[in-house]
């Protein structure tokens, strides 16, 4: 069952396509990322969801119904920005009250939620504070607890974790699908981050210049990239050309054997060193080849203790089990 649903969704602002024709499901009561590089559509997408900004066409549905006109405080949706958008001369229960009062929701349920939505946070204690006397991360839980306690049809999150340390950053992405499990809440997160959403996601959407690459759950998608744009972005660093069409494999799968004598089976390639990076844990050695369509630069990144001994210049041959390469489109 899907809790919200794009269908052939363009939004155009004067000369340029932010978004181009897409048709997109958020499956409900699951977490769904929404990922791709600057300008690629996925803020346009969320803001479309909202209610913020209309399109120029096509529909948008909450729960089968059509809401590409309605207003924003009429979905029945919670948003936590980037900025976090707390009122500073506001206690955090009055913050997290806030949403509740616009609703006329009655004094004892409204002080009832604000308790479950800051007990739910890890907040409780902190009730009282203002948000100045608060951390980066203490601040993003109020506004979570603020868009949670309205209990909406779906929580969306436009890039939540930018503004905090990388320390901060894993610790909260940890929270975010803690509660997003506990409360069964449709959420919809956006990022250009991978590694946060392949860490967070059960569904990612990875887009580009407006129109959907590639949908479907972490593991699904990581394991399978269908094109370069989408293996690029996700890590896959190096790419071949074949006789049977492009090819990809991840730097980790990837070995280099010294010499000049190739194995039999799967990909093997003669190559020069041009660099040895050692980062203590792991080795990358890269160097530069030649497929079916020139000049090509391969990485690999396997354990330091195992790495072999090569250093710049000297004559390889790049080796990668068939099992490992992934037939792409370009």
């Amino acid at each position: 069952m899907n809790a919200a649903q794009f269908e052939n969704v363009t939004q155009v602002f004067g000369d340029f396509t932010a978004v181009d024709g897409i048709d997109m499901a958020i499956p409900a009561g699951k977490l769904t990322t929404l990922l791709g590089p600057s300008g690629c559509g996925k803020t346009t997408s969320l803001r479309m969801l909202a209610g913020y900004t209309r399109p120029t066409a096509g529909r948008i549905l909450i729960d089968g119904v059509d809401v590409t006109r309605t207003a924003p405080e009429k979905r029945g949706l919670g948003m936590v920005f980037q900025s976090y958008a707390l009122f500073p001369h506001m206690t955090v229960a009055d913050n997290v009250a806030y949403g509740l009062k616009l609703r006329r929701t009655p004094r004892a349920e409204r002080d009832a939620r604000v308790a479950e939505a800051l007990e739910l946070v890890g907040l409780a204690h902190l009730a009282g504070r203002k948000p100045k006397a608060l951390s980066g991360g203490q601040q993003q839980r109020v506004a979570l607890a603020r868009a949670i306690a309205i209990r909406p049809k779906l929580l969306l999150l436009d890039e939540p974790l930018s503004n905090l340390d990388a320390r901060l950053r894993v610790q909260m992405r940890s929270e975010i699908r803690r509660i997003q499990a506990e409360t069964g809440l449709t959420v919809v997160l956006v990022t250009h981050d991978q590694d946060e959403a392949l860490e967070m996601s059960d569904e990612m959407i990875l887009m580009r210049a407006g129109k959907i690459m590639q949908q479907g759950a972490p593991a699904e998608v990581f394991g399978s990239p269908k094109n370069r744009f989408v293996a690029d972005f996700l890590g896959y660093e190096n790419f071949v050309r074949t006789a049977g069409g492009l090819v990809t494999v991840r730097p980790e799968h990837v070995e280099i054997v010294p010499g000049t004598v190739s194995p039999a089976g799967g990909l093997a390639l003669p190559a020069i060193v041009t660099d040895v990076a050692y980062r203590g844990v792991d080795q990358i050695i890269t160097v530069v080849s030649r497929d079916d369509g020139g000049e090509i630069t391969l990485m690999s990144d396997v354990r330091a203790d195992a790495a072999p001994r090569v250093a710049v210049g000297d004559d390889v041959v790049v080796t990668a089990p068939e099992s490992r390469l992934i037939s792409i489109e370009n």
